[in-house]
């Protein structure tokens, strides 16, 4: 499914960190949750990771897995350095002050194609 401005706006009230609204990704599955040693070793594609953590780690799982796209939840947002290095591998940084446990619902009813693992 395409990735687009009205999905993130409007149920998930998400806000763009990183990223254009005309280059939005193309997303096959989800993540949600914080274990990414579990995400490491899923076989999807294209994946959106929904997490509550703010941390540099969440940045070097993305380099091991297929993630074209970060939603982080519960009001946290990445620093600086973090989205700048965002911006270098093309990632879509997203937040939301939305719960991580609200989302998974929500991504089914935007998104009902989406392969959602749901780890929380």
């Amino acid at each position: 499914m395409q990735l687009e401005l009205p999905h993130l706006t409007g149920p998930l009230s998400a806000t763009l960190l990183v990223g254009s609204d005309d280059d939005l990704p193309v997303l096959e599955s989800a993540y949600i949750g914080s274990e990414f040693a579990d995400l490491i070793e899923l076989d999807i594609f294209n994946v959106l990771l929904v997490t509550n953590i703010d941390s540099p780690e969440v940045l070097r799982v993305c380099g091991e897995a297929d993630v074209v796209a970060i939603l982080y939840t519960n009001g946290q947002k990445p620093k600086g350095s973090e989205l700048k290095k965002a911006t270098e591998m093309g990632i879509t940084v997203l937040a939301t002050s939305l719960s991580m446990k609200s989302i998974p619902a929500m991504l089914k009813a935007e998104f009902p194609d989406l392969t959602l693992k749901d780890a929380t």
